[in-house]
């Protein structure tokens, strides 16, 4: 008789949770604290709201000299800045630079703005002013993280998520099926579109102005400056739930125009996009190749 466990943790400001089913209830509860621990790791690393963390210590120091950080945090800038090129800048971590300083930030945001060093495993910021903020892709790598510790583990069935916004997924539910997800309006609720999840990352971004709420911060484009105002939720499927999650923000900045772009890197991805006016695109087939995998 297959076991469903359940494990949930509170981190990057979102609910994290894990659900395995196996036959070895005891070795998934193990398997899901392994990742669960990996995820609360990488929030003291990640996060730009300690002081003390990897980002916190480069936005506090590597102004004036190279900070060592954790090869984990390290790889992510590197994924990020890979990330910021093949989205023509549409996703930069350097955004964070908007909410820090006055007009004239327009002329230091960009990724080509932090040097990295891989032989010293240092990261250094080349100008003044410059913050770094991994919001828009933390909670993709923690997935893709945990989801590799649970594989190498052997777990076989797993389905995860961050804030119900990034979700990776294998195997199958409780009841033998692949696990099934569905992406809804922002604002009136109704169903969008349901698949089958397998070995895909899932990212859904929705703007600022859908959400109708004081509490999130607006999505900024890093190519103006401006508030995200004409793109009302972009979603993306891909292999690596990093990946999905730094295209749903930049597809958001970029709106239907980023569509093209999106297919020519990754023909084996899907995007849907909802505008201000409520229409609504998809592209590719990932979620066909979703429902063939197990």
């Amino acid at each position: 008789m297959m076991s469903t466990v359940q494990f949930a943790c509170y981190a990057m400001r979102t609910r994290f949770e894990l659900i395995l089913v196996g036959d070895d209830e005891s070795f998934l509860r193990a398997a899901s604290e392994e990742a669960i621990s990996e995820i609360c790791s990488l929030e003291q690393l990640l996060t730009r709201f300690r002081p003390d963390s990897d980002i916190g210590r480069i936005n506090c120091i590597a102004p004036h000299q190279p900070v060592r950080v954790d090869a984990r945090t390290f790889r992510l800038l590197q994924r990020a800045r890979q990330l910021s090129q093949e989205t023509n800048g549409a996703f930069d971590i350097t955004v964070g630079t908007w909410w820090e300083q006055n007009s004239e930030a327009k002329v230091i945001v960009g990724v080509d703005n932090f040097l990295l060093d891989e032989e010293t495993m240092t990261v250094q910021v080349a100008k003044e002013g410059i913050q770094l903020d991994l919001g828009g892709i933390g909670k993709g790598y923690a997935l893709e993280r945990a989801a590799k510790i649970l594989r190498d583990a052997g777990v076989e069935n797993a389905f995860l998520h961050g804030g119900t916004s990034s979700a990776f997924a294998f195997g199958h539910d409780q009841n033998g099926n692949l696990w099934r997800v569905a992406i809804a309006h922002p604002i009136s609720g109704e169903t969008l579109t349901t698949f089958a999840l397998a070995n895909f990352g899932l990212s859904v971004s929705v703007s600022h102005s859908a959400l109708r709420t004081t509490h999130s911060a607006p999505t900024i484009n890093p190519l103006t400056g401006e508030p995200v105002t004409h793109t009302l939720l972009a979603a993306v499927l891909l292999p690596s739930p990093t990946d999905a999650e730094a295209w749903s923000t930049a597809l958001l900045v970029l709106g239907k125009e980023g569509l093209k772009i999106f297919q020519q890197r990754h023909p084996e991805g899907w995007a849907l996009l909802v505008d201000n006016e409520g229409k609504s695109w998809q592209i590719g087939n990932g979620w066909k190749m979703c429902e063939g995998k197990r």
